[in-house]
This record gives C-alpha cells, sequence and structure tokens, in this order.
C-alpha cells in the first residue's frame, strides 16, 4: 500500500514559510490598510481554504 499523497508544505517544520500563505497574508494586510474590508474578508476565507487544503 502507497502513502496518501501529501499538499506541498505539509509536515513543514514549525515557522517554516510557505510562499502562499505569505502572499495572502500581504495581500490582507495591504487590503486592511487601504480600508477594504470586503477583500480583506474573501483573503481570510481564502487562507482558511488554503490553510486546509496545504497545511492539514
Amino acid at each position: 500500500m502507497t502513502a496518501p499523497a501529501r499538499p506541498a508544505g505539509a509536515g513543514q517544520a514549525y515557522g517554516a514559510r510557505c510562499a502562499e500563505c505569505a502572499r495572502i497574508k500581504a495581500a490582507y494586510y495591504a487590503a486592511w490598510r487601504a480600508g477594504d474590508r470586503t477583500t480583506a474578508v474573501a483573503l481570510t476565507v481564502e487562507m482558511g481554504r488554503h490553510q486546509r487544503a496545504a497545511h492539514a
């Protein structure tokens, strides 16, 4: 039996940087500073989906 495929970034050491997490965070903070709450909320949802898909 083969091990299930793991997404890129799964099992990274604590504190290791994921490029996609960094991209989403940077976009979130830029939107928040600009007062664009709609985009900030959308990026929060995107981060949750990314974390479940890539880091679970």
